[in-house]
């Protein structure tokens, strides 16, 4: 009874002086996390995928152009909605991230903005507007990796559609690799 009566001042305390760390049970609250029953902490980490160039499967997942898919760990505000913000996150990464080795963005020249993400029976949709910019025939699988890797994760996703202006990617790249071709 003594320590139940404890546990609960000092829970109190720590709710009431958020400037200083107090320790319950094991667990530490302080000055930067909420005490809110169930959530220890206002971040969340997820994985961004990014693009080791030529490294032949080696770091991760390899894809065309012996390329592979690597995940690298983001802290992100948490919310109730993590693949959305996976995703703007991703978006927002520049060309080139870490250093060793360093990762590739194929998305960072696109000016695309998530519309909406949902979630039914496994399969994500996700629909993105505005304009994708690849770099050449190497960039589509890459794009498409980094963005179908990212939602992934996320264990009630089994399945990724991504649009891009109400088409599917694949005919969005098929079209844009046409384009290029002609040009060539």
């Amino acid at each position: 009874m003594l320590k139940n009566g404890l546990i609960r001042l000092s829970f109190i305390a720590a709710l009431l002086h958020p400037l200083a760390a107090v320790h319950i049970n094991g667990l530490t609250f302080a000055k930067d996390e909420t005490t809110s029953i169930g959530r220890a902490a206002e971040t969340r980490e997820v994985k961004l995928f990014l693009i080791a160039v030529n490294d032949a499967g080696r770091l991760g997942k390899k894809i065309g152009c012996g390329d592979s898919v690597v995940a690298v760990t983001r802290e992100l505000r948490a919310t109730r909605t993590p693949l959305r913000a996976a995703l703007e996150e991703l978006l927002r990464i520049p060309r080139t991230y870490g250093s060793d080795p360093e990762l590739y963005n194929a998305l960072y020249q696109s000016e695309l903005r998530l519309v909406s993400v949902s979630v039914r029976r496994g399969m994500a949709r996700l629909s993105f507007a505005g304009r994708l910019v690849i770099g050449g025939v190497c960039d589509g699988p890459r794009v498409q990796a980094q963005i179908e890797e990212t939602a992934l994760q996320f264990p009630t996703v089994k399945k990724v559609g991504v649009f891009i202006n109400g088409a599917p990617l694949s005919a969005y790249l098929y079209r844009r690799l046409t384009v290029v071709r002609q040009r060539c």
